[in-house]
């Protein structure tokens, strides 16, 4: 779905950039999984590779949810863009903590925030109701 078709603030432009930051964060949020698990374990490493894994699951089903569905305002679509919100939340957190004990760390910090954004915009529409 390309963006330009629709105004700024309409949900299907919402929609359109929600599911191309979730495919961003699949990508992003396995490279940094797979870096976990490069390293000796610690509760930091464990702790930021399930919540790479729990980003990269919410993701995926943020993008099902989102691309099904005729019309996505309906109580499963908020509830699902608000655990994708929390889902990155805690990605940051885990992933700002490894940065602080390996400053080399490449984290997936900047995809959450963007997806975090992206969900948070489009709630904001649903909850306007521009369509």
């Amino acid at each position: 779905m390309p963006g330009n078709e629709w105004p700024a603030d309409s949900i299907e432009a919402g929609i359109s950039q929600c599911v191309a930051a979730c495919d961003a964060l699949v990508k992003v949020s396995e490279d940094c999984a797979d870096a976990c698990l490069a390293l000796e374990g610690n509760g930091e490493v464990t702790a930021c590779f399930l919540a790479d894994l729990d980003c990269i699951e919410v993701s995926i089903t943020t993008t099902r949810v989102l691309s099904w569905h005729t019309r996505n305002d309906g109580p499963t679509a908020v509830a699902i863009l608000e655990a994708c919100r929390e889902a990155c939340r805690v990605s940051i957190t885990a992933c700002e903590q490894m940065k602080v004990l390996h400053p080399s760390w490449q984290t997936c910090t900047m995809a959450c925030r963007r997806l975090s954004d992206s969900c948070t915009r489009l709630l904001d529409l649903l909850a306007k109701g521009h369509g």
